[in-house]
């Protein structure tokens, strides 16, 4: 689901109904919150007081398409990593004492927003939007 709005949003646990196209869950209801890429695209819109959507409302496929590719070693607080054929993305927060990445995205199989490493991460990318 998505949630341009600034801060918290007021419908954030209200059951809903999806309506995701292509989603399994169309149809059934849900409590309102976010997938992956719809809290990367509310941390942008955050971010930038309501100015950026990162891919534009379409998703992690369109989100990695508004990204540069770099390396693993060039990773800052603010860059994209996504699974394998975009099913997953997530925003890079830092390293931890050992160096490490940490990543945080919206699971929700681990329900909610989580800090994890790499696991399953295999691509990243600088979004365009720190190059304007």
């Amino acid at each position: 689901m998505k949630s341009l709005v600034i801060g918290w949003d007021s419908r954030w646990g209200q059951l809903t109904k999806v309506w995701a196209d292509g989603s399994s869950t169309t149809g059934t209801y849900l409590p309102y919150g976010l997938d992956c890429s719809g809290f990367v695209d509310w941390v942008f819109y955050n971010v930038t007081n309501g100015e950026y959507v990162i891919g534009h409302g379409g998703g992690a496929h369109m989100q990695h398409t508004y990204c540069t590719p770099i390396s693993w070693n060039e990773a800052q607080p603010g860059d994209l990593v996504f699974y394998p054929g975009d099913e997953h993305v997530g925003i890079v927060g830092g390293r931890d004492e050992s160096g490490n990445l940490l990543i945080i995205h919206c699971a929700f199989s681990q329900n909610n927003v989580v800090i994890t490493g790499l696991e399953g991460f295999t691509s990243i990318g600088r979004p365009l939007y720190y190059g304007e």
